[in-house]
Order: C-alpha cells, then structure tokens, then sequence
C-alpha cells in the first residue's frame, strides 16, 4: 500500500540548507517538474516514503545554496545518497530501482529489456521533443507518429496494460508527461490524444488507479499556464501601415524581428529572467519596415532596440548584458573572475565566428569553419560544473545559440555539413540549450531559416 504524503512548503531563497551528507538520503524535487516527478512516482512504488526524504525546491526563486553545495548543474531531480548527489532523472530511476529495496521496475526478461531500454531513449530524445514542437504547429498532424509509437508500443507484450506487460520503469518515464500534454493539447487545441488510440487510453486509466503516480500529479490548470507561458503569443509584426505605439509612456518595448539572431538574443535573455510582463515584444516586418522606426524610434533602423526610462538603446550585445544589471531575474553572468573574463574573451570572439561562418557559405564550409567551431568545442572544456560555455547557462551561451541555431540547420541542408560532427561538446551543449524553455519559445522555423539563407546566397 502506498503511503500519502502531505507535501511540505518549497525551500525558496530565504530557505536554510538542510545538513548535507548527515546519513539521510534526500530526493530533492519540484512538485511542478516532470523530470523530478519520474523520481517521485519511483520512489513511491517502491515504498520508499520513509527512506527518502523529498526536499522541494521553488525553482523560481530557488536557494543559492542549492547550486552551491548540493548541485552544480541547479536543476532538479537531484538525489543525496550515501555522500554523493546524483542528477538526470533516468539515470535517478535507475538508479532508486537498482540501489533500494522494494518491488523491481525493471523486467529480466532479455526482450522485455531490450525494448524498455529502446522506450527509455525515445522519450526524450524524439517525444518530449516532437510534443513541444507541434504546440507552434498543428498538433494533431505534428504528434501522430509519436503517439502512434506508443500506441503501437503498447501491443507489443500482452501480459498487462503497461509498456513491458508489467508496470516499469518505462511507464515512470513516460507518465509525467503524457500527463501535461493530454491536458494541454485537449484544452488549448481540442486535441485528443488517446482518439483512435485504445491502448494509450487504457494506459492512461490504469495509470490513473495507481496512488503512487496521482500523489504526484500537477493541477491541469497550473500546467496549462505554464504552457501558455513557455509559448507565449506572438503579435503580429507591424509593417509600413502599421501606426506607431505611444512611444516613452512608461512602457518598456524590446523591438525585435522573430527571424532575426542578433534580436533573438535579447528576447532570450529577457525570456529567462522571467520579464515577459514587464518587456512588452514590438516585432517589426523587416522587409516593409515602417517609416516612423527610423524617424522615431532608431535611427540606426536596425533591431533589436530597446525602449526603456526614457531612452532607446541598440546593439545585441550591449543589451544582453542590460537587461540583466536593469532587471530583476536570475544573474546570467557569473561573479567568479576566472568565468567573468573568459565570458568577455567569448562575447568578443562572437563577431569572428559569425563572420568566418557567413564566409564559408560561399566557399568550403568543412574546412573554413573549423577552425571557429573547433574554438567553440575547446572552450566548452574550460569549466566543468555544467555543460555551457561558462559551466552554467550564461549571456554567452545567450549570444551564440541564435547563429549555431541557423548554421547546423543551413550547412546541413545545403552541404550536408554537420557541425557537431567528432565535436561532442558542443553537440551536448545543443542538446541543453533545446531543453531551455526560454530559449526555444524564440526559434524559427527551419524551413524558414533555409529560404532566407538562399535569398542572401543568391
């Protein structure tokens, strides 16, 4: 039988650290966090309540000391357990299932195995990922092949319900977020994920009897907020007919263009430090600007360009790091020196390697960009308390990721150039950047970018 657990008040900023490493095992989580509600649901199928202890953290306002002294990377899962602390929630679910006593997760059986194993990396290299994607698309046509994989996947053992027969660790993996998607998808889009899909229907409704997992389930309304949120509407981009706002009336507005990288930098920067309120997006139409952006606004015509107490200020660079001194949100540039100096050393180096790219395109990309992404592989080495470029997220992985974005999509289409190739550094470090929320809210299009790539080669 499993325990119900009244959920304790999150730890916040002003929150003291609990005393580390003192014999207790810790699964520090958010209650809110799919990835840390895999650990959860494990370690409440186990019987594990009383052995590990939750620690929820408020992640907006999360306590310094967690980065500090219990995890580096400042993310959750996180598990503190015989002096070490462990992170990556499948690897943590593993780890709760092999290490603790309890019912096994994991099947024996060599098939059974193999094909959880094979789930286990679909989940988050290509579902997770399709899932999110299609909520800027068509959902219904952008999602069939990953839910039809698991439909297909839930007949191939008929010994159960479950992915495996028996309930694994494979229905942990997945179970979070089916969760948030059916309830996003059927109230936002009116998308029905289990239609035409009996035995992901069926999977769901056994899932839903298992106290374990629905002591762990997020309200459907904060997890639609926090969808609409992370997507955030896109205005319309205001051409030659559009009238200008009430410039100066007190309202801040970041004037950017959704294709362009120079200003997704800043609508970056301002994504994650939470000010989506506070900084109003103006997007132009680049190609019919209007007349009173020059006239009125900037001079210079150029996005992005910010309007703040009083004033315009201009320059990608220049602004990433404004808005982080101006406003208030988590610091994107680190206090140590070492990281601060090298920090600066990357930001300059930006204008090389963006030129050296460009260049390439209209010579050998494999061997004229080498040299600069050969730099950027390097210097993801240099600190290795997290896997950017200043170990944790910074306004130097802010300044790069909009022209890496367009580049690995560009050579790769155009001349079959991959540029993470024998660089696994930097092809990790893609792979984090896709996981940040306020990062990919701001993407474009690949096809998009491809035609505007041609345009500017022809």
């Amino acid at each position: 039988m499993c325990l119900v657990e009244d959920r304790q008040v999150p730890l916040d900023a002003t929150s003291d650290l609990p005393t580390l490493f003192d014999g207790t095992t810790r699964l520090y989580i958010s209650y809110t966090c799919p990835f840390a509600q895999r650990v959860w649901i494990t370690r409440n199928l186990k019987g594990l309540q009383e052995n590990i202890k939750l620690v929820p953290i408020d992640l907006p306002n999360r306590p310094a000391w967690f980065k500090e002294k219990v995890n580096p990377a400042n993310k959750v899962p996180a598990l503190e357990h015989n002096g070490k602390i462990m992170g990556e929630s499948l690897d943590l679910i593993k780890y709760v299932d092999s290490n603790f006593e309890g019912p096994s997760l994991y099947p024996l059986d060599p098939e059974k195995r193999n094909f959880g194993e094979d789930m286990l990396k679909y989940v988050d290299t290509t579902f997770t990922k399709v899932v999110f994607g299609s909520f800027k698309g068509d959902p219904a046509k952008d999602t069939a092949s990953v839910f039809n994989h698991l439909e297909n996947a839930l007949q191939k053992f008929d010994d159960g319900p479950f992915f495996l027969g028996d309930l694994s660790l494979v229905d942990v993996a997945y179970i979070p977020f089916v969760q948030r998607f059916q309830v996003f998808l059927g109230e936002v889009f009116k998308y029905d994920i289990t239609a035409g899909r009996p035995k992901l229907a069926a999977w769901i409704e056994e899932m839903n009897k298992m106290v374990a997992y629905t002591q762990t389930i997020t309200e459907s309304e904060y997890v639609i907020n926090f969808f609409k949120n992370v997507l955030e509407h896109r205005p319309a981009s205001l051409d030659a007919t559009a009238d200008p706002p009430a410039l100066f009336d007190g309202t801040t507005r970041l004037y950017t263009s959704y294709s362009c990288p120079y200003a997704q930098r800043v609508w970056i920067t301002r994504n994650f430090k939470g000010l989506q309120e506070k900084i109003k997006l103006v997007p132009l139409d680049l190609e019919n600007r209007p007349a009173w952006y020059k006239e009125k606004v900037y001079p210079e015509n150029k996005v992005p360009a910010l309007e703040h107490n009083g004033k315009i200020i201009g320059e990608s660079l220049d602004l990433i790091k404004y808005l982080d001194h101006t406003f208030e949100g988590p610091s994107l540039f680190p206090e140590d020196n070492a990281k601060r100096e090298f920090g600066e050393e990357l930001l300059k180096y930006t204008d090389t390697f963006t030129k050296t790219m460009w260049a390439s395109l209209k010579g050998d990309p494999f061997t004229e960009t080498a040299p600069v992404l050969d730099y950027l592989e390097n210097s993801l080495y240099k600190f290795d308390d997290g896997p950017f470029f200043l170990g944790q997220f910074s306004l130097v992985d802010t300044a790069y990721i909009p022209f890496i974005e367009r580049f690995q999509i560009v050579l790769n289409e155009l001349f079959k150039c991959d540029i993470t190739a024998e660089r696994p550094k930097l092809s990790a470090w893609i792979e984090e950047m896709n996981k940040i929320d306020a990062y990919v809210q701001t993407k474009t299009d690949s096809k998009e970018i491809v035609e505007i790539f041609k345009r500017k080669l022809i």
